[in-house]
């Protein structure tokens, strides 16, 4: 691949300016309005979302599916480490994923990372679209599986913790936030489960995962919110009967996905 396809002589790489901020032009003929996934935070992460959004869709046709575009770029700094440990702010990075998809014409977005949501409302303040909310989607499914004021858990990383995206929300809503005996031992059984499975050894991360689970249903959770992209991937690889407990905030965004999807369909041209 030369960069002579985008003007100029030379190889294309990742850190080219380029490369980086030049939108698809992208013609969907479809009566569907189009949406926009912002991945790559990790890799996995948007694939992930594209796959449920697939998975779950009522479509009995391949032209009845969501159009959708996926701005997948690994490069955006570590959103963790922006939190914990003051590392380089992935939010320039995401932001020009926003604008990217907003040239290419979507017309809302997904943010395909649970950690990358403590950054929603400054993404919300510099974009036209809508920008979905995973703590709005898990929410809403958490209201029909268990009751108001219910025990509930939550795995997820550092940084999701630590930017509080989840609890002062849901504990507005009634729910009650429980801890495993241990929390420190817990998450750092959590991050190595998640660590396992970003390096690819995803059985013995699903092995860590379904320990850490089973912690927070001893301590009386209900249901466990499963925070992280890399967590209901493992733990279906390892088959725990645990995993039904478990809520899956990337499905729980996907079916919120395709119901604005629904929600926007435009009339079809004669």
């Amino acid at each position: 691949m030369g960069r002579a396809l985008c003007g100029g002589p030379g190889p294309l790489t990742a850190r080219d300016p380029v490369f980086c901020r030049s939108p698809p032009i992208v013609i969907i003929m479809n009566s569907h309005a189009t949406l926009g996934i912002l991945g790559g935070m990790g890799p996995a992460a948007g694939i992930d979302l594209c796959r449920k959004i697939v998975d779950q869709h009522p479509a009995s046709r391949d032209q009845d599916h969501i159009p959708f575009i996926l701005y997948s770029v690994p490069q955006i700094p570590d959103r963790t480490e922006a939190l914990l440990r003051d590392g380089d702010s992935p939010l320039d990075g995401m932001l020009d994923g926003v604008h990217a998809l907003e040239q290419s014409g979507v017309g809302c977005i997904a943010i395909a990372c649970n950690t990358a949501h403590a950054w929603l409302d400054a993404l919300r303040h510099r974009t036209r679209l809508p920008v979905l909310d995973v703590v709005e989607a898990v929410a809403g499914e958490l209201s029909t599986c268990v009751a108001p004021g219910a025990p509930i858990g939550l795995m997820a990383t550092e940084g999701t913790h630590h930017a509080n995206v989840y609890r002062p929300r849901l504990e507005a809503l009634g729910y009650r936030f429980v801890q495993a005996a241990e929390p420190l031992a817990h998450q750092a059984l959590v991050n190595e489960g998640i660590r396992l499975t970003k390096a690819g050894d995803v059985r013995r991360g699903g092995e860590a995962l379904a320990m850490a689970i089973e912690q927070l249903l001893a301590a009386g959770a209900q249901r466990v919110i499963l925070g992280c992209t890399e967590i209901p991937v493992a733990l279906a690889t390892c088959e725990t009967p645990l995993g039904r407990f478990g809520l899956d905030a990337s499905a729980a965004l996907a079916r919120t996905c395709i119901a604005w999807s629904l929600a926007h369909e435009r009339p079809a041209h004669a």
